[in-house]
């Protein structure tokens, strides 16, 4: 490994891995046993003494990586090609909505046919190898749907309802298939948890954030770009359990586009 890599927003030298939001958020990254990401480390703000074994953890997936559902925009320049945005991605979205309101019109929108792209498959490869390794006899999973849920109701002002909906039917095909494949590999119990459709909160950013406040939880399994989800407990004044970061790769898997090597690969739809 390079003496210092970029990991999404953590930087890396040598095996000391900090979070460019907030520097205290340090951790000492080493190699993982398991096949599905490279590194992994413990980071402990409120001190707990480390076990071998835990109990009850909780982590989650993102449905969609970066580039499984984007939005391509007509040109506004000859010549050019027209800017390209993620729906998954929070920045990208808002600048969605911010071209839609200024009128600009979507020449196409591109979704993956299936949601197991490389950050799917490795992240329940590497939970269900955690899962084993500290022996876990109960997750609490959060597979958010609902969260995109608030996303597509705010298109249907811009873009045909129909349109709308195929993209909520693959998105909840999607869902599916991912909670089907948690449910065969991670070998333990485990509980799907929905703040949003259980009234437990009323905006998604508070969504993310519950189960670390609400939820009896030893331990924490988060890809590092995820830390913010715990870290905003924390700043919320609760004590947050040990929480153990994957690095699964570089770049971030997140953030890759997937290789489309034929049509059957990807769905293209026409506002």
């Amino acid at each position: 490994m390079k003496s210092k890599q970029k990991y999404g927003a953590f930087s890396l030298e040598g095996s000391n891995a900090y979070w460019n939001h907030d520097k205290t958020v340090q951790v000492n990254m080493q190699a993982s046993s398991s096949n599905a990401t490279i590194m992994e480390g413990m980071w402990n703000p409120s001190q707990h003494c480390i076990q071998t074994q835990y109990k009850t953890a909780m982590t989650g997936l993102c449905i969609w990586g970066k580039y499984d559902c984007t939005f391509t925009f007509k040109s506004l320049n000859k010549g050019n090609p027209g800017a390209v945005r993620s729906l998954s991605n929070p920045k990208d979205k808002t600048d969605v909505f911010k071209r839609l309101s200024k009128g600009q019109s979507i020449d196409f929108i591109t979704l993956s046919a299936t949601p197991f792209g490389s950050f799917q498959t490795n992240m329940i490869a590497w939970q269900a190898d955690v899962v084993a390794r500290y022996q876990i006899e109960k997750l609490y999973y959060s597979l958010p749907i609902e969260e995109y849920t608030q996303t597509l109701n705010q298109l249907e002002n811009f873009i045909p309802t129909s349109c709308v909906a195929t993209i909520y039917e693959i998105l909840n095909q999607h869902h599916d298939q991912l909670e089907n494949k948690i449910k065969e590999d991670i070998q333990t119990e485990v509980e799907f948890i929905h703040p949003l459709r259980d009234k437990k909160t009323e905006t998604i950013k508070d969504s993310y954030v519950w189960p670390y406040q609400a939820l009896a939880i030893d331990l924490g399994i988060e890809e590092m770009e995820e830390v913010r989800i715990p870290y905003q407990a924390l700043k919320n004044g609760y004590t947050i359990p040990p929480i153990l970061l994957g690095l699964l790769g570089f770049p971030c898997p997140y953030y890759e586009r997937r290789s489309y090597k034929k049509e059957d690969d990807y769905i293209k739809l026409i506002p």
